[in-house]
């Protein structure tokens, strides 16, 4: 089959080498300047090309049989500008599937452009594991509105619907909503979590054993229910105030995200105030440590990370930081330049090395649960940190063994 796939973040080079990955014949209607921030994507890409399955270019056949859009929300213009230029096409059979997570209501203004009926498809995969949750989705939502159309989807999508059927039918609408929904009963859960950690430390329980007692409630389960700093993301955070803006016009009384917004942006600070409060107020001239700037391992991306945060806090202290991040880029280089002055700036050191992050460091924050970070080397941080204080944001070490090997231990909920 004959696919064009337009847009060139994460979610289209995925889609893209996936689809050409079972035999397709795919265009990549963008470029792939981003692929090196999801594991396993350069690599993937690179053997489409070789293979002659794949190819890169701007231009683009109208009478392809699929042609699939995968821009970013913002994007949405893009989105109709290749509708408008698709609806001057003849082809009868062509398909139409919409990746995008637009706005509510932009499929019907694709559809009257491209004057063709359209699939939603969302793409649920996460960040660090988009390949894998493409091939192997635990769903595939269609949104769909003719027969024929799905028809069509279902045999482009046949090769990963396999072991059991994962496809699930539903309006345009249905499945436009289904996105943001996801997204909000996800942050729902993680910022309940985050609200019952706080009440943990006031009542001298522990949040991980309460997490382990809930999680077993098959009702529940375990998944997004680790207390920690906050969740960030490109799309994540976002989805959330979209249909949080979504829910206010249509009279709904609601006040639930309200409190979830508010929850995440308190909790991005957490190790800040433990730290304000272990120090008694003074943080000025103290060299902290963090472990960890994206908002997720496996990934670049800090839009929306609570590390920022933490970072301007620190910093608006007066404290110096020692950074280690093991897939730091560019983007956090121009992140401070356009967030921190001059002087803020000299105070921000980035490291090669994680321990040689903490030399002489007054206290280590673990931001982001990195495959790194999960064993540590108390030896080393003993020799190297002039104060053994560590400060768990995700929860992630016994705190027991810890203190008996005399480290200052502050976790979330703990």
């Amino acid at each position: 089959m004959k696919i064009n796939v337009f847009g060139d973040n994460i979610s289209a080079l995925v889609c893209a080498g996936c689809l050409a990955e079972t035999g397709n014949h795919v265009v990549l209607v963008g470029h792939r300047d981003n692929e090196h921030s999801e594991p396993n994507l350069t690599k993937l890409l690179d053997t489409q090309i070789d293979a002659g399955r794949l190819n890169i270019s701007s231009a683009f056949d109208i009478e392809t049989e699929y042609q699939i859009i995968s821009f970013d929300p913002e994007q949405c213009e893009e989105g109709k500008r290749i509708a408008l230029s698709l609806s001057k096409g003849h082809n009868p059979d062509r398909c139409i599937i919409i990746r995008s997570n637009f706005t509510m209501g932009t499929t019907k203004t694709i559809e009257k452009l491209a004057k063709t009926p359209c699939i939603v498809n969302p793409d649920f995969a996460s960040e660090g594991r988009a390949i894998q949750d493409f091939r192997r989705p635990d769903r595939i939502i269609i949104g769909h509105r003719t027969p024929e159309t799905l028809t069509q989807f279902k045999r482009l999508f046949a090769p990963f619907n396999r072991n059991q059927n994962v496809m699930i039918e539903m309006s345009p609408e249905s499945a436009e909503l289904t996105k943001y929904a996801t997204n909000a009963m996800l942050a729902t859960r993680i910022s309940l979590m985050n609200e019952l950690a706080e009440a943990s430390e006031s009542l001298g329980a522990d949040i991980e054993e309460v997490r382990q007692g809930i999680g077993a409630d098959q009702r529940i389960g375990t998944s997004y229910l680790y207390a920690g700093i906050g969740f960030g993301g490109t799309h994540f955070a976002k989805d959330l105030y979209r249909i949080h803006n979504l829910i206010n016009p249509s009279g709904s009384k609601e006040g639930l995200l309200d409190a979830v917004i508010r929850i995440n942006d308190q909790q991005k600070e957490a190790l800040f105030r433990k730290a304000w409060q272990h120090f008694d107020c003074h943080l000025e001239d103290k060299i902290i440590t963090l472990w960890g700037i994206s908002y997720k391992p496996n990934s670049t991306s800090i839009e929306g990370a609570p590390s920022l945060e933490l970072i301007k806090a620190f910093l608006n202290q007066g404290s110096i930081l020692q950074i280690f991040d093991p897939m730091l880029d560019a983007d956090f280089t121009m992140w401070m330049r356009e967030n921190l002055s001059l002087e803020q700036q000299k105070r921000v050191h980035i490291a090669t090395d994680m321990y040689e992050a903490t030399q002489n460091s007054d206290a280590l924050c673990l931001v982001t649960e990195w495959q790194a970070f999960l064993s540590l080397d108390l030896e080393q941080l003993k020799a190297k940190m002039r104060t053994p204080l560590i400060l768990d944001g995700r929860n992630l070490y016994d705190k027991t063994w810890l203190n008996d090997n005399q480290f200052t231990y502050y976790g979330i909920g703990r």
